[in-house]
């Protein structure tokens, strides 16, 4: 019977593989393992970039500058006038160090606000024997080791006795080590994750080659060499790993959203927590090409080392 026209003009099907991944069970497989590897790369370098973010506002602001405790009177009355006048001459005689730009002492509003979350709203700090503070800020590209600060201390401690100077270098040290620590587990954890998911696509590959090893051997008597049939195996392990790591990406989208929509609600306890700017996505997207990579480049590997071992 002859062939209708639009039967004989219609476009024959491409076949995208001589080999039938689709009846392998370990291909099918791959793409959940891979994307579970990485959301775990995907949370862990978010997590990084995260800390790293918030670390460098929070020393930002500490850096040129320095914090000023004028302790509240040793009895329990408190005295807000007495307080204030100290807290006026201390302001006084901070601004007449060479180097100091500004000296404010916190608002009330400002401290009912660091309270707030743990005392509550009805809290009037002036009621609480705590010490005044007083917020130094130096002058352009000055930090606390270019200025004496035993000449600080000395004019401070001679209107307001007791007053403590805090420059924030300990606080800065702790968290420089605290951020090494974790940059250091982030980078390990990626690097198991990344091992593992290697691993993982050169089994699924090793046992394709099994699976299909008699469609192999056709097509080494038909005249197809190792490259070409490593070729089919690269196709397929990029397909799943870009497709792992799709899903990978959007599992770690969805939980850094709402991790950061969680921070939110916590207003002032947690300021930028959780909040990843564009170039941080930008890393993040990544993750799939990089996976489809890592998996075409570890399937040619094996696929090759395979078939000259058939040979």
């Amino acid at each position: 019977m002859a062939k209708s026209p639009q039967a004989k003009n219609a476009p024959a099907k491409r076949r995208t593989s001589d080999i039938p991944f689709g009846h392998d069970p370990a291909s099918r497989l791959l793409p959940w393992v891979v994307a579970v590897m990485v959301y775990i790369a995907g949370l862990s370098i978010a997590g990084a970039l995260v800390l790293s973010a918030f670390a460098d506002r929070w020393e930002s602001g500490l850096i040129g500058a320095m914090t000023v405790q004028i302790p509240p009177p040793a009895d329990d009355a408190i005295d807000t006038d007495y307080q204030d006048g100290l807290v006026r001459k201390a302001v006084a005689a901070i601004l007449e160090t060479p180097g100091v730009e500004k000296a404010e002492p916190l608002a009330t509003e400002e401290m009912r606000r660091l309270l707030e979350p743990w005392l509550g709203k009805s809290i009037d700090p002036r009621d609480l024997p705590l010490p005044s503070l007083i917020s130094v800020e130096f002058k352009d590209g000055l930090t606390a080791g270019d200025l004496d600060l035993r000449d600080l201390q000395r004019r401070v401690d001679a209107v307001a006795p007791g007053a403590i100077l805090d420059d924030h270098g300990q606080w800065q040290a702790r968290l420089v080590s605290f951020l090494e620590s974790l940059r250091l587990v982030a980078a390990v954890l990626v690097a198991i994750v990344t091992l593992a998911g290697l691993i993982m696509v050169i089994f699924a590959v090793r046992g394709g080659l099994l699976a299909h090893r008699q469609t192999i051997e056709l097509l080494h008597l038909v005249g197809a060499v190792d490259g070409y049939i490593a070729a089919q195996f690269q196709r397929e392990a990029m397909k799943a790993g870009f497709k792992g790591g799709l899903l990978g990406l959007t599992a770690t989208a969805a939980t850094v959203v709402g991790l950061g929509h969680g921070a939110a609600s916590t207003g002032a306890v947690l300021p930028g927590v959780a909040v990843l700017d564009p170039t941080d996505w930008v890393i993040l997207c990544l993750l799939p090409v990089a996976t489809a990579l890592i998996s075409v480049a570890a399937a040619r590997v094996t696929v090759l080392r395979a078939l000259a071992k058939m040979v």
